[in-house]
């Protein structure tokens, strides 16, 4: 099966549950200036014969990339019909006028959608669309539209339908900001949704693709893209810092995002190889480093139960914007050869770095704070690739002396597993202790933390 294929079945099942993303986007204002603040909008009343022809050749796009897919049944499609031959108003669709003079439906994909569905005679799954479940018409029920007397088939075609339309020129935050408050029903569109109703274009195709990224689906513990687009903010953020770097980083983080689609909706050929190349080499190396455990934080224990573990099911993104966009300054050949000192190093500054540790926990899209993790992990891993002297233990020595005793030589309980183990400096690395298997012993993070066994 090709990948387009894949795609198609993927966008037919409920979002994947494997993996819960934390979010806590910092929501300070977007500071737009008083006399941006505005959206153009224009009121049209159009006959469904209108919208079914600009439909059908193109002009008006009710299933634009970044909306949720069709999902009415049949009854409820078939009382839209009903409403229209009882001349019962419908609620106003909302379109957002494009550069090329088409639009995009922002509210009310499912009635136009129904509506060109019964004219067209099927449903956009391919199956007849005759009437079913009318409550007043009832003698229509099974009808096709073909099927109707002219009258009927006139009075659908001659209804009225009102259009607001957006226009293009409006600015793009206010508008950003409308096609949200438009979106405040049952299946409320997100922040990636909505980027790609305004933004769209190659980057938004180069997003796609690569969330069909092998490393990044095995990090997601997934067998395809995320249907809500959560994978896609994701590899977002990650090319908005790199091309930023973390020291242009402006809050709030909408806005930083809606500013890279915005100003790079169509990059070059060779931006876009640059693009995949970066993200495909980042990807692997976290993958290699971290495995599953990938942007995942470790918690080291607590007094009465020193074990530590990994956070299962949620994904940090403190830590994948930390810990992916500090990867892409470095080539696979620097990284992936110690990845086992790499993983080291991490486990030293999420379970030993309280400042770090309360970073990637809470309010984490701050300017400071992005700035704090994102120069901290930079040194650790520099000098985790530079040829100085290593101030962690090796895995294999660890793995050696657990393997041996997995007894904590503190608090004298047993480790229940190796990531939690820590491989603590006899005489202190300070000190003058150096990193050698005649100065190690084995430790719970917590109790070697808890007993200032670290510098």
């Amino acid at each position: 099966m090709t990948t387009p294929e894949l795609q198609m079945a993927a966008e037919t099942v409920p979002d994947i549950p494997e993996v819960l993303i934390e979010q806590d986007e910092d929501e300070s204002s977007l500071e737009i200036p008083p006399d941006r603040r505005r959206v153009r909008t224009e009121k049209s009343d159009l006959p469904v014969d209108t919208i079914f022809n600009w439909v059908s050749r193109g002009k008006i796009n009710p299933q634009p990339e970044f909306q949720r897919y069709y999902v009415w049944n049949h009854v409820k499609a078939s009382r839209l019909i009903e409403s229209l031959l009882l001349d019962i108003p419908i609620p106003v669709v909302y379109v957002a006028e494009e550069a090329n003079k088409t639009y995009s439906v922002v509210d009310g994909q499912q009635r136009i959608t129904s509506i060109h569905a019964y004219i067209a005679g099927k449903f956009p799954d391919g199956k007849d669309f005759s009437l079913s479940g009318l409550q007043v018409l009832t003698e229509l029920n099974g009808k096709l539209f073909k099927e109707l007397t002219t009258d009927l088939q006139e009075a659908i075609s001659s209804a009225i339908v009102r259009l607001i339309i957006i226009d293009h020129d409006s600015d793009k935050d206010v508008k950003f900001e409308v096609f949200e408050r438009l979106n405040l029903g049952a299946v409320k569109l997100n922040d990636q949704e909505l980027r790609n109703s305004m933004y769209r274009g190659k980057y938004n195709e180069l997003l796609r693709e690569l969330s069909w990224n092998s490393h990044l689906l095995k990090i997601l513990g997934a067998t395809h893209p995320h249907n809500r687009m959560a994978d896609r903010q994701l590899i977002l953020r990650f090319f908005a810092m790199w091309r930023n770097t973390h020291l242009k980083y402006k809050a709030p983080m909408k806005l930083f995002l809606n500013r890279e689609m915005e100003e790079h909706r169509n990059p070059s050929d060779k931006e876009l190889a640059d693009m995949r190349k970066l993200f495909e080499k980042s990807i692997e190396m976290a993958y290699s480093v971290f495995g599953a455990s990938a942007f995942r934080r470790f918690n080291k224990g607590q007094e009465g139960n020193p074990n530590g573990k990994w956070e299962a099911r949620k994904l940090n993104v403190a830590l994948w914007d930390t810990l992916l966009y500090t990867f892409g300054f470095f080539d696979k050949s620097q990284i992936i050869p110690i990845a086992d000192a790499v993983l080291e190093e991490f486990l030293d500054v999420v379970t030993g770095d309280e400042v770090f540790t309360e970073y990637i926990s809470s309010t984490t899209d701050k300017p400071d704070r992005i700035h704090y993790r994102a120069e901290t992990w930079r040194k650790r891993l520099q000098d985790s690739v530079s040829d100085k002297e290593p101030r962690n233990f090796s895995l294999a020595l660890k793995q050696e002396l657990y393997d041996d005793d997995p007894t904590c030589q503190i608090c004298s309980q047993k480790i229940r597993e190796l990531d939690d183990a820590e491989v603590d400096h006899v005489t202190h690395y300070w000190r003058g202790g150096k990193t050698i298997p005649e100065n190690a012993r084995l430790a719970h993070r917590y109790c070697n933390r808890a007993r200032g066994g670290r510098d």
